[in-house]
């Protein structure tokens, strides 16, 4: 994923709203890119097998 200027000055007010925290530019962009980079590693769409095996197990779709 290409991380875009607006994706970082929007990471910069959503950080800023959260944590009271201005960041430079700089600093936004690397610890929005460690973000998003772990969300690519931790995050793993289910397979249809396992879809399906969850709602033989628990019945229909899961409640969010």
């Amino acid at each position: 994923m290409d991380i875009t200027k607006k994706d970082v000055t929007e990471f910069q007010g959503l950080y800023k709203k959260k944590f009271g925290i201005e960041l430079d530019y700089q600093e936004a962009y690397k610890k929005l890119a460690l973000l998003v980079r772990q969300m690519e590693i931790i995050y793993q769409p289910i397979t249809k097998q396992q879809y399906e095996e969850y709602t033989q197990r628990w019945g229909d779709s899961p409640q969010a």
